[in-house]
């Protein structure tokens, strides 16, 4: 339906309208923002319990260098954009972006002694690490939070949102720590644990949302169907489902069991580019596939 349509007028009243102000244009820009962010806080995260030092300095660079920056340029103007940050009551947008400055300002503190000698304080400080270990959990949930809100969108307005993210979050982080953990030669068999359970925890949240979708209002599984069934299906099917499950679990079966550390690199990175373009796919499903509800 082209913009000069006279049905554009009132079809929106009686039909299923797309969602495109968060997807299309500069709402590409959001998408990288709550990708970025959350990844690179699931690294963080991720090497708080594996006291990785250089993956908590990668994932703190990482979050506000590249998430920062696409929030910064989807909000617009700094001269008016920094006013969001008062609305902490009222608006999911500026409590994830207080969330930024926290995981800044706290993260701060904890990588300054992984690159500066001498300090009064050491990075694994405990009060510390749970402090942070929270305010990741609140980075890494905050796209979707904000997704989750939306009401006019039946599709976005699920719980089931935020364990999705979650595991999202976790299983992308947990793919750069071992390529990471590779890299500098150290122990991976314990972050190979958290791929395993990574991967049945994303597998898992992603069916629950899926279903609970199909099974909601009208509107929801409409939009659900574009996903399963309609112009989203190929970015479903082949992304998210095929290149960024399907081969990621038949690599992670195939080394199971065995000395991960006498196996070639090409098995990690494999899995970690397939994971990166299935969770890329899967979160433009999921912003792209909403429905707005007709009114009549």
């Amino acid at each position: 339906m082209s913009k000069g349509s006279k049905a554009l007028d009132w079809q929106w009243m009686v039909e299923y309208t797309p969602q495109e102000v968060w997807i299309e244009g500069r709402g590409l820009l959001l998408w990288l923002a709550f990708f970025f962010t959350e990844i690179f806080a699931g690294v963080y995260f991720v090497s708080l319990f594996l006291n990785f030092k250089a993956g908590l300095l990668v994932g703190w660079l990482g979050a506000l260098s590249l998430g920062g920056l696409f929030h910064l340029l989807y909000l617009g103007k700094a001269t008016r954009g920094w006013r969001i940050l008062t609305k902490v009551l009222s608006s999911e947008l500026s409590r994830g972006l207080w969330a930024i400055i926290l995981f800044g300002g706290f993260g701060l503190l904890q990588v300054a002694p992984i690159v500066i000698s001498g300090l009064p304080w050491t990075w694994d400080k405990p009060a510390l690490k749970i402090l942070m270990g929270i305010v990741c959990i609140l980075m890494i949930i905050h796209g979707f939070m904000i997704l989750s809100v939306v009401k006019a969108l039946p599709m976005w307005n699920s719980s089931m949102l935020i364990p999705l993210s979650l595991a999202s979050g976790i299983w992308v982080g947990t793919q750069i720590v071992m390529i990471m953990l590779q890299a500098f030669g150290s122990d991976m068999a314990l972050a190979e644990v958290w791929i395993r359970w990574a991967l049945f925890f994303y597998v898992g949240a992603l069916l629950v949302y899926l279903w609970g979708g199909m099974h909601a209002s009208e509107t929801s599984k409409a939009s659900m169907q574009r996903i399963l069934a309609g112009d989203c299906s190929a970015y479903f099917y082949i992304g998210a489902v095929i290149i960024g499950i399907v081969i990621p679990l038949v690599i992670t079966l195939m080394i199971w069991g065995r000395d991960i550390s006498n196996l070639s690199g090409g098995f990690f990175f494999l899995r970690f580019v397939c994971v990166l373009i299935g969770d890329c796919a899967m979160r433009y499903c999921i912003m792209k596939a909403p429905y707005y509800s007709p009114l009549v």
